[in-house]
Parts: C-alpha cells; structure tokens; sequence
C-alpha cells in the first residue's frame, strides 16, 4: 500500500509542472495610433490573427474613455487624470485618504473621480478585467511608460484592479533612455522591457510601449520629411522589439498587439478603426458575439477574451463578448479590402443620407404646393411628379446594392420608367415595395452582407449595430411590408376571414425576421412590427381601434418579447443577441437595468430630435400625411370608398412608425423610413384624386 502511495505522489510531482507549463498566459502589448498600413509589410514566423477593433468608448471619443473600455469589457467614460497612476509616497498616502484602502504597490489615487465620471445609462466598472484575473488566482504585472509633458501610465489603467490598484509592476522613469531626437528628448528601453517581460512569472502582463504616445503628442511640432523620418525609425525598432518579444513567448503566451485609440491623423481623417493582433491562437480573422463579423471586434470584447484565454471564471459585468478566431489563409488581404469598404462607405454617408433627406423634403414640398395651390394639373405635370415619386421609391434599394451592383441600380430604375406605360400606380408601387421588402428579407436570413455596406445600413465605425436589421432598413421593411401587403388585399377577392388568417400569419413572417435572434434581433422593430401588423389584423376584421384593442396588442408584444427572450436565453452566452444580454443584465441588476435602457432610449431620440435630419424627414412625412388628408378636398372618403384596405395599411404603417419611434435607441430614424412608402403613396393617390378631378 504503502508503495502505491510512493508511486502516486511522484507520478503527481513529474505531472503537475506539465500541466502548470501548459497553462498559457497573455501579454498585451499597447502600441498608441497604430495604422492598418505599418503591417502590411511585416511578417510574422507564427500564425496571426488579424482584426480591426471599434476603439468608440461612452461618452465623447477620448484616448482615457478607450483605454479605460479595456479595462472595464464595457464602453467606459475617460477622466483627465485618468493615466496618472504613479508609485511614490504621496501618491499612496492620497490614496488611502480618498479610498479608506491600503495602498499597493501603483495607485490611483483619483479612482473614486474615475469612477464617478461613468455616469452611462449602462454598468461600467473600470478595472474590472484586473478584479477578475486576480480574484480567478492569477496575476498582473504592468510595464511602461508613456510619460511626456504629463504622467501617462497607460498600461496601469489597463491592468488595474476596480479600486485602482496595481500589485506588480514598473512604470517608472527607469524604463526610459534620455535621447534628444525622440520626441520629449525620451525614449523607451526596449532591451531593458523585453528583459522584464521575459523573466515575468505573471498571467497577464500589459506592456505599454511608450514611445508611440509621445510621438502623437509631439507629431505637430515636426517638419512633414522630419516627421516621416522620426516615425519609420520607431516603426522599426518596435518591430524588431515585437519580433524578440514572439519568439521568446512563443511556448508559453498570447501575445496580443492592440491598438486602443489612433492616432491624431487617423482621427482627422475619421479612421477611427484601429488594427489588432493575436499571436499564438491560430491563422485568421477575429471575429465575437458583439460583432458577429468576421475581422470586427469592439474594444469592450478585449477583458472576456483575456480573461477566456486565462480560463477564469468571474462575476465581472463585461457587456462585450469572448473573441474568436475564424480560419483564414489571407487574412491580412481580406481585411484590407474590408477596410478599404468601411472607410469610403463611413466618409460618404454622411453627405449621402443627407442629401437623400434633402431631395425627400424638396419633392414632397413641390408635390404639396402643387397639389395646394394649382387649381388643375396639365397632364405632364401629373406625370413627371408622379413618376418622381415613384423613383424616389427606389432609394433604399440604390442605397443597398450601391456601389457594388450599380448595374442593377441601372436596371431597376429602367423597368420601374418602363413599367408606367403597362401597369397602375397602385400596382407599381405595391410592386417596388415588394422588391423592396424581398431584398431586405432575403438579406437578413443571409447574414445581412448587403446592410453592413450600405450608406442606410449601421456603421462599424459609430459601433452602434453590427449585425441583423438596423433601424433604418427595419423601418423601410416594415413599411413596404405593409403598404404591398395592403395592395395585396386590396386586389384579392378572399372572405375577410380568410384575409386576417393570411394577414396573420404574414405578419408573423415578418416579425420573425425582424427579431429572431439567430438573425440579431432588433426587439424595438419586434415590437414595432407587433403594433402594425396587429394593428392591420384588427382592421381587417371590421373592428375599430379601442383602449381594448391596444391592451390587445401590448399582450401580444410583450408574449412575443417573451418568446424571444427564451429563445436567446437558450443559446450560450457568446451567441445571445441583444435581447439575451438584455435578460442577463435584468437577472444581474433588476429593474435597474430596465430604468436605464430605458433613460438611454430616451435621451438618444431627443438629441436626433435636435440634431439629426432623420427628424426633420419624420416631420416632413408626417406633414405630407396630414395635408394629403385636406388637399384635395374628401380625399379621405374617396380613398376609404375606392382603396379601403390601403386606407387601413396607411393606418397600420402609422401606428407602426409610432411604436417604432417610442420603443427603439434611434426611434426617430425608423420612425421616418417606417412612413417612407406610407407617405408617398398618400401624395401619389392625391395627385391622382386631384388629376382626375380636374380632368372630369
């Protein structure tokens, strides 16, 4: 017995330094304002991962906000003291004053200030990667210096613990060399910081490089030549750091490169994506949950992915997701071209939707007047509107298959011209909101590719929406969906309870790709499309909209709420679309959560009220509306009496865009694209009541 004892215990002895040398660790290299064009010559001996990262922390885009979202695998708010962690007397001395907490060995002894700042309508606990790492079992060490004029300790607020402590580490002046052609007349020891991060025994280890934060910040003092010259130099030596740093961690880390925030000219130039790197996890592109984009990942989803490679397990509230790699020979080429994508289709939009809008406004106002103030129409006129109306129909989908399939943009543009001379109005509208609302289906159950390079779709570079139906698109769905449903209805000779069946089930159809979660569930349009395809049932059936119907319709969207909830509740936690993470934060916080989801909806419909032109397109269609009801006189008896289940569709698409617009972050956009086809298909019949009215 005795013997068997022996033989276990030394079988336990050989294996447990195995298994302890197996477990890997990460070192996080920060390299400040990294561009996608100083990789594109660099090769590395090991599989690399590549991806660009939305660097959007909460509040304004500052470099504090984007390194402290690091930290905290949330959007955080940035503090002007934000980098001044330090390790001196005075330093601890103010920290046990302000927090009540023994000192380490680096302090921030401003945490509370930092804390304070987080003031988003969502939980953000600054160092709360460092809390998790180190309340796993497992350690930090921090190492760098980004000092130049002011105290930038970037790789301390990375590393921290939520109470501002940092146990391990060197960020002191001693990893700096005096040397007057570098910017501040200092520069980083790379011989002396690869020695400490090779003889390091710490899990997770955050290297600031240093001197790419003090070139930002002196980069406008340069002469352009002089400037290059300063910059490729530091290029090549922290490439020849990086490469030592590889191969001497090959067996034992994953080294990630990142790249927080970029640099002042990528921000002039709204290049506000920023490279990423992942050594040793395998060839590809990264993608995460947050995302669901191949090569696009969010600076919240850094904090899961480290605390994922460590294998700790913790309570942080991280609202970003673990990174992935996705297998991919040309990874770095691939990303390039995608890039490339981004940044145009970024720049433009802008100036794109903005002239859309414009072009909105004007037209409606002409039609308006001259539906108002003109007593009879020639017949060119009524033409030339009406056949400007209806091609203006086309722009959501100019705006999806634009620049990619500009000779299909051609190609509708020609049949809808063509399509005047052998079918109604009516007809030709119900038929291009068909099409319409086809293409945005058939895009979603395919993974959206033509949304995410739309000028209407979400912007990887605001970060708001990174997949399924945004709200802009969800809106124009919505509204087609139901203005061709309607015309649908209209030339169908079917028993109306055969009607409301279909209408039904339609609807259905509709809500389902709107918000299923395996497709990224927008539940504001869930919601949206509850209230207007409900809305349209009950007309059909004969009834009148009551207090008692709504009551209806509120149980019928909160059982569907329901219903989604459970299905993405079900899926793991990396795969949960909003409406699953939506859960996790209720369980985690309670009704709070709910309060402030609630505040954040608000607040951001009443800045686009103010600032955006997507209001100013909602007034204006909700204006064209109301005068098509008035001009021409008994407009609304003669479209009850000749097209009464349109009648009920325009109801339903306005009830729609109202629940559209109370129930969504950006309500105010989808509230305008819900009314785009129910508002000019009111000025169409209007034109046509009046032409017809002038001609008898």
């Amino acid at each position: 017995m005795k013997r068997k004892i022996i033989i276990i215990c030394l079988l336990l002895l050989i294996i447990s330094p195995v298994a302890e040398g197996a477990r890997k660790r990460v070192v996080m290299v920060l390299w400040h304002g990294l561009k996608w064009d100083d990789l594109q010559t660099w090769e590395y001996t090991q599989p690399v991962a590549y991806g660009l990262l939305n660097t959007r922390p909460g509040g304004a885009s500052t470099a504090p906000g984007a390194y402290l979202s690091l930290s905290a695998g949330a959007r955080a708010v940035g503090h002007v003291k934000t980098a001044e962690f330090n390790d001196d007397r005075k330093s601890h001395e103010l920290y046990g004053l302000h927090t009540g907490l023994k000192p380490s060995q680096i302090v921030q002894p401003d945490i509370s200030l930092i804390q304070k700042a987080q003031n988003v309508n969502y939980t953000v606990i600054p160092g709360a990667l460092g809390t998790a790492i180190l309340d796993g079992g497992r350690s930090i060490r921090v190492l760098g210096n980004s000092d130049g004029v002011e105290l930038a300790r970037w790789a301390a607020v990375v590393g921290t613990e939520s109470s501002g402590r940092v146990h391990k580490g060197n960020i002191g002046v001693d990893l700096l060399l005096t040397n007057s052609e570098y910017p501040f007349g200092l520069k980083t020891d790379y011989d002396f910081l690869l020695e400490l991060i090779l003889e390091a025994e710490e899990d997770f280890i955050v290297v600031d490089l240093g001197d790419p934060y003090r070139f930002d910040q002196y980069e406008r003092f340069f002469l352009q030549d002089q400037k290059e010259r300063v910059y490729n130099r530091m290029i090549g030596e922290i490439q020849t750091f990086i490469e030592d740093l590889i191969e001497g961690e090959k067996e034992r880390s994953v080294v990630m490169i990142v790249s927080p925030y970029p640099s002042r000219d990528s921000v002039n130039r709204g290049r506000w994506l920023t490279p990423i790197i992942y050594v040793g996890m395998g060839e590809g592109l990264l993608t995460s949950g947050t995302t669901r984009w191949p090569g696009l990942i969010t600076n919240m989803d850094v904090a899961p992915s480290v605390v994922g490679i460590l294998e700790v397990e913790h309570t942080q509230p991280f609202i970003g997701r673990t990174v992935e790699v996705l297998p991919e020979k040309n990874a770095k080429l691939k990303l390039t071209k995608m890039l490339d994508k981004i940044l145009v289709i970024s720049g433009k939009r802008s100036i794109v939707l903005r002239s859309v809008i414009i072009c909105q406004i004007i037209l409606y106002a002409i039609v308006l007047l001259s539906i108002i103030l003109r007593k009879s129409f020639y017949l060119w006129e009524f033409r030339s509107l009406s056949t400007f109306l209806e091609l203006f129909l086309l722009f959501p989908l100019t705006l999806l298959f634009w620049p990619d399939f500009k000779w299909l943009v051609v190609g509708l543009y020609l049949l809808t011209v063509v399509s005047m001379f052998f079918l109604t109005p009516l007809f030709r509208v119900g038929l291009l909101a068909f099409v319409t609302s086809s293409v945005l289906i058939i895009d979603v159950f395919t993974g959206s590719w033509l949304m995410r390079y739309s000028y209407l779709g979400y912007d990887p570079v605001g970060g708001a929406r990174f997949y399924g139906l945004g709200n802009e698109y969800m809106g124009i769905l919505i509204g087609a969906s139901i203005i061709y449903w309607a015309i649908i209805m209209e030339k169908v000779k079917l028993h109306k309870k055969w009607k409301m069946v279909f209408s039904f089930l339609f609807g259905g159809f509709i809500i389902t790709a709107v918000g299923a979660p395996s497709l990224g569930t927008n539940v504001g349009g869930a919601i949206a499309a509850v209230f207007a395809f409900g809305t349209i049932c009950l007309l059909l059936s004969g009834k009148k909209i009551t207090w008692k119907s709504l009551l209806v319709l509120v149980m019928v969207m909160a059982s569907t709420l329901g219903v989604l909830m459970i299905i993405d509740n079900r899926n793991p936690e990396a795969e949960q679309s909003h409406i699953g993470r939506t859960v996790a934060l209720f369980r985690r916080e309670g009704f709070t959560a709910l309060q402030m989801i609630i505040v954040r909806k608000l607040s951001m419909n009443l800045r686009l009220m103010r600032h955006s032109i997507w209001s100013k397109a909602l007034i204006v269609a909700l204006v064209s509306m109301g005068a098509s009801f008035i001009w021409p006189s008994k407009f609304i008896i003669w479209m009850k009496q000749t097209y009464p289940f349109v009648a009920k569709g325009l109801v339903a698409v306005v009830v729609g865009s109202l629940a559209a617009l109370v129930f969504n972050d950006s309500g105010v956009v989808a509230a305008a694209t819900c009314l785009y086809f129910g508002s000019t298909i009111l000025l169409l019949l209007a034109l046509d009541l009046k032409h017809n009215a002038d001609s008898s």
